[in-house]
């Protein structure tokens, strides 16, 4: 039998005003407002122990079935659902391949991309401008 093991990871919290006001100032939209009234994060030590759980085989793409969007919803919600944070958002973008989801999270001292397809070039965490993502708006 195999028992997989949950890394932990200390979460701290943020109100949804004060996190509003963060992400707008990096000048990306929130096109459907904040979803929650407080969201939970981690330090950058937490999210380097568990964003390799939230990297995903590239065998999962299907092009227009599952591709880079549902890559970054998935890794949304399993992060909410495997460790109760509710920072790793969906974000919409461009990169130098055209229009792209990806994802974005708050670690307490600011903001870093996330790209939840390990076969796609850039898997894994990055920080912002990096590899030509350009975030455009945020869900989360």
């Amino acid at each position: 039998m195999c028992i997989k093991i949950k890394p932990s990871a200390e979460k701290f919290s943020i109100s949804a005003s004060d996190l509003r006001a963060k992400i707008k100032s990096l000048g990306l939209e929130l096109p459907v407002g904040m979803m929650d009234g407080w969201y939970y994060f981690t330090d950058l030590e937490g999210w380097g122990k568990i964003l390799y759980d939230l990297t995903f085989n590239s065998n999962l793409y299907k092009k227009n079935k599952f591709d880079c969007e549902n890559y970054a919803i998935k890794a949304m919600n399993e992060c909410a659902e495997r460790y109760a944070l509710n920072t790793l958002a969906f974000v919409i973008g461009d990169i130098p391949q055209g229009r792209h989801g990806f994802n974005m999270f708050f670690h307490g001292d600011g903001f870093m991309l996330h790209e939840p397809n390990a076969g796609f070039g850039y898997g894994g965490a990055f920080e912002l401008g990096d590899n030509g993502y350009e975030p455009e708006m945020v869900i989360i």
